[in-house]
């Protein structure tokens, strides 16, 4: 009989997090929370909140087929920086590069907050991720540029 592997930091559990986007990333078509389980011996609810922070991080998306959830990859990134916020409050920047032809090169900003109540090596969690379009990044500056010097009196 198979023993299903479970870890009870799930949500921040690095190493099933990694198997996951392998697997995603392997896959052409995508997958379930059904198939990634059985593909990696896990329970499906730890497979469903490791999902739920790949989505948050936009690692992962998925495409509604019927009653299921098919779950993809959407690419590798590079990370080019940091902005530390606050002593807690944290911003992530990396260059997102699509998995699939056709689809633009991005700018990601991941936010993340350190949470004491975590028992794991990482204290950080998300809380929030967007995505910029490499067509419209010139309007995300033009408009921040314009915040700085007419609402902060900055000088840019």
């Amino acid at each position: 009989m198979n023993e299903t592997e479970t870890s009870k930091e799930v949500e921040y559990d690095t190493k099933n997090t990694k198997r996951v986007l392998e697997i995603l990333n392997a896959s052409v078509r995508g997958l379930t929370i059904t198939d990634i389980a059985q593909q990696l011996k896990l329970n499906r609810h730890t497979i469903t909140k490791i999902l739920d922070r790949l989505l948050i991080e936009k690692k992962a998306n998925y495409d509604e087929k019927g009653p299921a959830k098919i779950f993809y990859s959407t690419g590798t990134s590079k990370f080019v920086g940091r902005i530390d916020q606050g002593k807690y409050d944290k911003l992530w920047i990396d260059v997102f590069k699509p998995k699939y032809p056709g689809e633009d090169q991005s700018v990601r900003i991941n936010q993340t907050k350190h949470d004491h109540l975590i028992r794991a090596s990482s204290k950080f969690r998300s809380v929030g991720a967007i995505s910029i379009k490499r067509k419209n990044l010139i309007n995300l500056i033009r408009i921040l540029k314009d915040v700085a010097r007419d609402e902060l009196n900055l000088k840019i």
